[in-house]
């Protein structure tokens, strides 16, 4: 499940192996917010299997409530969730356009604080070879898992504007 995200359009569509169309699941109405939602539910109804959500920190902000729904019913989604601190796609448009940054940098949660108060794992990336091994850990665990990555810390640094690409 990938919410509309930076990391939901550049990595998402381009590395992950889509095997099956039906397993590669994308909010195609343009909203943000709407992955989270959508990841319980195909945790639910796909308990044996574990669901991976691509989120962004602004669109969990959207949201932030549907991370009781998570605690509540614990299906078996990890959350990968990538915090660039705000709305990364509208701080790109605004900052190619020479524009003053307006209502796109975000006061963020502790997000292992959050998940900790929710009785939610929680583990934090800072480092590309560190997200592989969260998610084999957050697999084996089966139960709901935050994978938060620190965006600012990775390097080398994404594109800010990410072009198109097909999606099966």
């Amino acid at each position: 499940m990938r919410d509309v995200t930076i990391p939901g359009s550049s990595w998402g569509n381009r590395l992950l192996q889509v095997y099956d169309p039906t397993t590669n699941v994308f909010a195609a109405g343009g909203g943000i917010g709407q992955g989270l939602g959508m990841a319980i539910g195909t945790g639910i109804a796909k308990p044996d299997t574990p669901t991976l959500a691509i989120i962004g920190d602004g669109g969990l902000q959207v949201h932030l409530g549907e991370l009781c729904t998570l605690a509540d019913e614990r299906p078996h989604v990890i959350v990968a969730l990538f915090n660039d601190g705000g709305y990364g796609v509208l701080r790109n448009l605004q900052d190619a356009k020479d524009s003053p940054r307006r209502a796109v940098d975000l006061a963020t949660p502790d997000h292992a604080l959050l998940a900790r108060s929710l009785g939610l794992d929680h583990e934090l990336v800072t480092e590309t070879g560190g997200f592989d091994r969260a998610l084999a850990a957050a697999v084996q665990r089966r139960s709901p898992t935050i994978i938060e990555i620190d965006v600012a810390s990775l390097l080398p640094r994404p594109e800010p504007m990410v072009p198109p690409v097909n999606v099966p």
